[in-house]
């Protein structure tokens, strides 16, 4: 009881703004400005304590910003300061329920019934919470909404929730028809069509198809109506993150943040559109800003630690993500943040713990086949060929491996010389990319790495075709070339095709003038060409 009493005391006493009106601080709130629409019904309650409806909005303001024992405390003091008062019995009621206590709240519903037998917005904030509760009771939700309506069959905000209930029940054709319904009662309001936006959010139709306005058209028009409403620009940046195009997301959502009066769910969400915009330096700082006012937000670790890798400052992105760890339950963890760690770890050396990590995200999420090219590459660069081999096998098997998987994989197995299996990747590359002249390349030394005194000639065709292709570019493909040329300046050699041997050397000497293997061919040749 003396907590609850704290509390709302520093409920009441956080400062004064200029006096406002139920209706405005209401309508802040739905704008999600939490913070001073908190500083306008403190003022309210102050100068009128015994009034409930006060105290009910303003639990509200405190539930929408996810601050639940500050709304509890609210709803409470509406009870002792205004008995009769149903509002705050429902607010009781609706806290009750995210408690998972059912019976409990029941019972304060009751009592919000009989104190407002004919109040329709008791019944609305009812059917309001059956929607929000983690249990949800829908069928409750219509109960309330159809008696809402017999009292007051104009009022928008009962076809917003009845298009609520029908899209948690998965029925999206009919919740549309509600919004639309609202929209027609309510021409002026942006909620209806923010709803809408929302619900073709839900169904991937971002920008409209068939002739039919997406979910982009909607937030637009909820902003002609309502420049000013701060939902529809969130929206709009969650958008257009989505199609990563992140430049117009963080515009977005800076606008929302103007809006919103900062609030700080807000200010975490903007953070990590400045890391999704590879504004990383602007991101540190967006979460140096707000540790100074809030330091709970566990979020901001997770992008601090991402940032800090990109921008290569390795010591500090561990400590982050070291940080995010401890404070994360496990079922909150993502693959990625398994990817950063391991990352981070190995940047400093800690390669064992490094690839633990990178093994984690891959158990969280086997299906993400570029959780394995990471892991593969990282292998690839430690020399553990053999561990390379074996994930980008995994690749395979999972059928998502390309052109440059291969490629790795064949360089693998030539790294360990098994030679055979080299090949059989690289052909892989020189079938699916036949213009592609590294393939015939790596081709040409698995081959000779079958043949290594080069009898049989196998390497003979594939650095022919690289050399067909390579030459194009002669100074890109220099170090190679001059290797073909070498190869078959030999072949022809042992083969005693001293004319055709001469021509390639000297095709070696025009690349290297100094290559001593030149040199030497090319002064034995003119014993033997005659």
């Amino acid at each position: 009881m003396k907590k609850i009493l704290s509390i709302a005391l520093s409920i009441i006493s956080l400062g004064v703004s200029q006096a406002q009106t139920l209706d405005e601080a209401k309508r802040k709130t739905d704008n999600e400005q939490f913070e001073s629409a908190g500083a306008d019904f403190r003022q309210l309650v102050q100068r009128m304590p015994q009034n409930g409806e006060y105290w009910f909005y303003y639990g509200e303001n405190y539930y929408k910003s996810e601050s639940l024992d500050s709304a509890l405390v609210a709803y409470q003091s509406g009870v002792q300061n205004a008995e009769k008062s149903p509002l705050n019995y429902v607010g009781l009621g609706k806290i009750a329920l995210e408690n998972g206590e059912v019976a409990e709240a029941e019972k304060h519903f009751s009592k919000a019934k009989e104190l407002g037998k004919k109040d329709a917005e008791v019944l609305i904030r009812i059917a309001e919470a059956y929607i929000l509760a983690p249990k949800k009771d829908l069928q409750k939700a219509f109960q309330y909404l159809g008696e809402a309506e017999k009292l007051a069959p104009k009022n928008p905000e009962i076809q917003i929730l009845n298009g609520d209930a029908f899209l948690e029940n998965n029925d999206g054709s009919s919740a549309i028809k509600f919004y639309e319904k609202a929209q027609s009662l309510d021409p002026k309001s942006p909620k209806a069509l923010l709803r809408i936006g929302q619900l073709w959010t839900r169904a991937r139709n971002y920008v409209g198809r068939d002739g039919q306005k997406g979910a982009l058209d909607y937030y637009k028009e909820a902003i002609a109506v309502a420049p000013d409403f701060a939902p529809a620009y969130r929206e709009l940046g969650e958008l257009y993150a989505k199609a990563q195009r992140y430049q117009e997301a963080k515009e977005n959502y800076g606008r929302f943040l103007e809006l919103s009066s900062k609030n700080m769910s807000a200010k975490v969400r903007y953070a990590s559109f400045l890391y999704l915009s590879k504004e990383y330096n602007e991101a540190i700082q967006q979460i140096k800003e707000i540790r100074q006012i809030d330091t709970t937000r566990n979020l901001l670790n997770r992008i601090a630690g991402y940032a800090h890798y990109e921008l290569k400052q390795f010591p500090e992105g561990i400590e982050a993500m070291e940080r995010f760890f401890r404070n994360t339950k496990v079922d909150k963890i993502i693959p990625s943040d398994h990817v950063y760690y391991g990352k981070l770890l190995l940047e400093i050396e800690r390669t064992d713990e490094g690839i633990e990590q990178l093994r984690k995200a891959f158990e969280l999420e086997p299906e993400n086949a570029d959780l394995l090219t990471d892991l593969a590459v990282i292998y690839t660069k430690l020399r553990k060929f053999e561990e390379a081999i074996d994930v980008y096998s995994k690749k395979v098997d999972l059928g998502k491996a390309g052109v440059n998987d291969y490629f790795r994989l064949g360089q693998s197995y030539y790294n360990i010389k098994e030679y055979g299996k080299a090949d059989t990747a690289f052909s892989y590359v020189t079938e699916k990319q036949p213009k592609l002249a590294v393939g015939y390349f790596w081709r040409a030394r698995a081959n000779s790495g079958i043949d290594p005194e080069s009898k049989d000639g196998l390497a003979k065709p594939h650095y022919e075709t690289f050399i067909s292709i390579a030459e194009e570019d002669t100074e890109k493909n220099k170090k190679e070339l001059i290797e073909a040329y070498s190869y078959l300046g030999y072949f022809y050699y042992i083969t005693k095709e001293y004319t055709n041997s001469r021509d390639f050397w000297e095709k070696v000497k025009a690349l290297d003038p100094e290559n001593v293997q030149a040199k030497e061919a090319l002064a034995d040749l003119k014993t033997k060409i005659k």
